[in-house]
């Protein structure tokens, strides 16, 4: 009886020291690498987001007239409203090149303004310029190449636009598949402009005056933001499936990795300067990374709830990752700082034959490795099954 006794009770101190190992991993999530910056009363909710060369982070509203900029280095916001003559219309989405921010427009629910129309503002005057285009479209999504050419995206008439922003030329092209509602804007090596293609479950290519169409393998998947790698790979969300994908377009063939978060909803993309791809969860209120050398995820809650993140932006300087929060009930900009989310460092990655331990990540990016866990539950289980075997015996004796 006593050698039961006495295996029970190391069977209870082994578990009580995994329950003590869980809660600090837990108590880890609460030193969240997150921050959150209070909004002006004069602006709704974040929206599209980018960044100009100086650091300063340019933003639009959900809802609203406003473009604002946020100075990181003094934690300082500025609001530059629209011009009244500009009528019932509001910043929508922007891309920062050079010292000017463009952006398109979108129209209030009830009015019926044209939404042809390119905005810039001088980040050194302070001015609006406004640009009618000659389209029978109302482009969305806006991206500047390399060499300072914009690029739109219209999808209420299937359509990717390329305008000069010197001389106002605008090419038109029509997208391939009909009615494939194109969106998640980018551009790759080479000059060439990748999008997603949601209703025909695609990832679309344009290059030298051509089009190119890849089939996603995984049925109505519901494709979102595209981001290329330094090797030419297009990584995007896939919203409906809950999984990133990665396409190779060299070799004509995708990879896929399920988000850990059930239902999350990934669909902003953006790639760090160690090839990390960073993702925000609409539904599951994180912000998430995927390592694609560890096959490796992490997430990370937001500290407000249910902020539903929009957009993101990665900022090398200060090695942080800044996104906007659309939920019309919260004002806030949110960072995430990537050196305090203590994510492994990329010059760890197995080579050769090395064996590397798999890890499990919780929320916040605590890790419980699958060996250590796994060990100590069967050694716990037997030394239990042994205690009761022993009294069984002893009882049986007795």
């Amino acid at each position: 009886m006593e050698m039961a006794r006495l295996t029970n009770l190391i069977a209870f101190i082994i578990c009580q020291l995994l329950l003590c190992n869980l809660a600090s991993a837990q108590g880890a999530n609460e030193s969240s690498p997150i921050t959150e910056f209070e909004l002006p009363e004069s602006l709704s909710a974040s929206f599209a987001i980018d960044m100009d060369r100086d650091g300063r982070i340019w933003f639009t509203e959900k809802v609203g007239r406003n473009l604002a900029m946020f100075d990181p280095d003094g934690e300082q916001f500025a609001v530059y409203p629209l011009p009244d003559s500009w009528g019932r219309v509001g910043p929508s989405q922007l891309t920062v090149t050079g010292g000017d921010v463009w952006f398109t427009i979108r129209r209030w629910a009830d009015d019926v303004t044209q939404t042809n129309v390119l905005g810039k503002f001088s980040t050194s005057t302070g001015a609006y310029v406004r640009y009618e285009i000659s389209l029978d479209a109302s482009p969305q999504e806006i991206v500047a190449d390399d060499k300072g050419m914009l690029w739109l995206l219209a999808a209420d008439s299937n359509q990717l636009f390329r305008v000069d922003p010197v001389n106002g030329k605008v090419l038109s092209y029509e997208i391939p598949t009909p009615n494939s509602n194109p969106q998640g804007l980018s551009v790759g090596l080479n000059g060439d402009i990748w999008f997603s293609e949601p209703n025909a479950n695609q990832i679309g290519r344009f290059s030298s005056g051509f089009f190119e169409e890849y089939k996603v393998p995984t049925a109505f998947s519901n494709p979102g933001d595209t981001a290329v790698d330094d090797q030419g790979n297009i990584w995007f969300a896939q919203r409906a499936a809950n999984r990133l994908g990665v396409l190779y377009p060299e070799l004509n063939r995708f990879d896929e990795a399920l988000v850990p978060t059930i239902g999350a909803l990934p669909h902003a993309i953006e790639l760090d300067d160690d090839g990390r791809v960073w993702f925000l969860e609409y539904r599951g209120n994180k912000v998430g990374v995927f390592n694609p050398t560890l096959a490796r995820f992490d997430e990370f809650e937001i500290p407000r709830y249910n902020t539903f993140p929009g957009e993101m932006v990665f900022d090398p300087k200060r090695g942080a990752l800044w996104f906007t929060e659309s939920n019309a009930e919260i004002t806030q900009l949110g960072k995430l700082s990537i050196n305090l989310a203590n994510l492994p460092a990329i010059s760890t990655v197995t080579k050769g034959g090395e064996t590397r331990i798999a890890t499990r990540t919780a929320t916040g990016g605590a890790q419980v490795e699958y060996s250590t866990l796994y060990t100590a539950l069967s050694l716990a289980a037997l030394l239990f099954v042994a205690g009761v075997w022993v009294a069984l015996r002893q009882r049986e004796v007795g």
